[in-house]
């Protein structure tokens, strides 16, 4: 009996020692159990720790000169050694001895994005060779940064009375992408922005890219030379669809420039159909000086002239100059106030050179009977002529 029951445990135990020895691990086996960045999403210009932790998984079987290298690729960088080495780790062994730091700097001109960096973990056991290969997705994040600038004005030199385009530049300086942009500009002082072009929708903007919007302006002519305030605002949604607002102020330089009026001496009055000499007022209303003066009469219906140019040398802001001109009015002429005009071209200080134009106005009248018959004295001269003739030739008949 007694012999009977020892032959049974001795067969479990060899049983359980069978059992012990089919389940014994023959390789060992390293898994990348967790790992960690120390930034989350990671900044461009930012250096970020990448931890990654390994464990031995068979419990029986320890894996021998251990290697994990790291490669990673634009925009991250590896700081220092790519691989770090660890003589064996165990089942039982600490998280610590199977914790691995790396140092990831991040360019500074990385777009936001979800990127790729890949782990390889290498290890022996009797002179056998295994692998483990893992990616990792490292997020980069960051926003737009937006800033603006006047890249070219048409004309290049504005003066009162100019309408004038400008064209700015936004540039998306973030990581990330710009998203339904639209650009407004503003200006006061009696500066006026196109009302049709005050917003232009620019759309997307990516990372490190710009786009451009052209506003047209008009400057009174009555403005005084100087510099203008122009507000501009940049309406625009980030990746995640949050509203923003970037505000931008830029000087609008104003130059000065001469401007015109001409007016008549005043009572004097043409008559239609009559050439007659008449003397002209012009004034620089404008405030720069206006230099090597050309000015004629421009023709215009019902006045004509015979092309006289006169020439001033020199009109400083607020001087005034008499210039007479030899002016015909058709004898087809409206009687009342009519419109004519001046065509002045000139030079500023710096010899740029300008054309403009002054209105004034002349006084047309019709002429009296007495006025048209005397405008025919040669004919009654001439029938008296003739009466005189033909008496003379009668008298020597008789």
């Amino acid at each position: 009996m007694k012999n009977g029951i020892g032959k049974i445990l001795i067969g479990m135990f060899a049983l359980v020692m069978l059992c012990s020895v089919s389940f014994a691990s023959i390789n060992p086996k390293l898994q990348l159990s967790d790992y960690s960045v120390s930034e989350t999403p990671a900044q461009p210009g930012h250096t970020v720790a990448l931890t990654l932790k390994y464990k031995s998984v068979e419990w029986d079987n320890c894996a021998e000169r251990i290697s994990v290298q790291l490669s990673a690729s634009n925009p991250f960088s590896v700081q220092g050694p790519d691989t770090q080495y660890v003589d064996g780790l165990c089942f039982n062994d600490t998280a610590e001895k199977g914790t691995f730091t790396f140092l990831l700097p991040v360019d500074s001109l990385a777009q936001s994005g979800t990127y790729q960096i890949t782990a390889v973990a290498g290890y022996e056991k009797r002179f056998s060779k295994f692998s483990e290969s893992n990616v990792i997705n490292v997020r980069v994040g960051g926003a737009p940064s937006v800033i603006a600038s006047v890249v070219s004005s048409s004309p290049v030199d504005i003066y009162p009375g100019d309408t004038a385009a400008i064209t700015l530049k936004f540039h998306n300086n973030g990581s990330s992408r710009i998203e339904s942009a639209v650009a407004v500009l503003s200006a006061s002082n009696g500066i006026e922005v196109k009302w049709a072009g005050e917003e232009q929708v620019l759309g997307q903007i990516q990372p490190r890219a710009s786009a451009s919007a052209t506003f047209v302006l008009e400057v009174p002519k009555s403005i005084k030379p100087g510099n203008y305030r122009l507000s501009a605002t940049l309406k625009y949604a980030s990746e995640e669809g949050d509203a923003q607002t970037a505000s931008f102020s830029f000087e609008l330089p104003v130059k000065e420039k001469a401007d015109f009026s001409a007016s008549l001496e005043e009572g004097v009055v043409l008559a239609s159909g009559e050439d007659k000499e008449v003397e002209l007022l012009l004034t620089n209303v404008g405030y720069g000086e206006a230099r090597n003066l050309k000015v004629r009469i421009k023709p215009l219906f019902p006045f004509s002239t015979d092309g006289t140019v006169r020439y001033v040398e020199s009109l400083r802001a607020g001087e005034t100059v008499k210039l007479a001109y030899l002016v015909h009015v058709d004898k087809d002429g409206t009687v009342g106030q009519q419109l004519a005009s001046l065509l002045v071209d000139f030079e500023d200080a710096d010899g740029k050179k300008f054309s403009d134009s002054a209105d004034f106005s002349l006084s047309v009248e019709q002429k009296s009977l007495e006025e048209k018959l005397l405008e025919y004295w040669y004919v009654g001269a001439v029938a008296v002529v003739i009466a005189v003739i033909v008496g003379v030739r009668r008298m020597r008949k008789k």
